[in-house]
């Protein structure tokens, strides 16, 4: 089976954007482990925003994915 450039092209860019919500989804939920591990509320601010934006993030790859479909 041959393929040409766009489909290659198309193959290829799945799988980084798969990748890339993979681990965006791993560090999402590291974030959202240490905020409920922390103590200190400066702590806990700062790994909440950071998943709240790794949460944007997601939904920005999870977009083109849907594109790409």
């Amino acid at each position: 089976m041959q393929l040409n450039e766009m489909e290659m092209k198309k193959i290829l860019d799945q799988g980084m954007l798969t990748r890339s919500v993979i681990e965006n989804e791993t560090a999402m939920k590291k974030c959202q482990l240490y905020n409920e591990m922390a103590k200190d509320p400066a702590v806990k601010g700062f790994f909440k925003e950071q998943a709240k934006g790794l949460e944007d993030v997601l939904g920005y790859f999870k977009k083109g994915m849907v594109e790409l479909q």
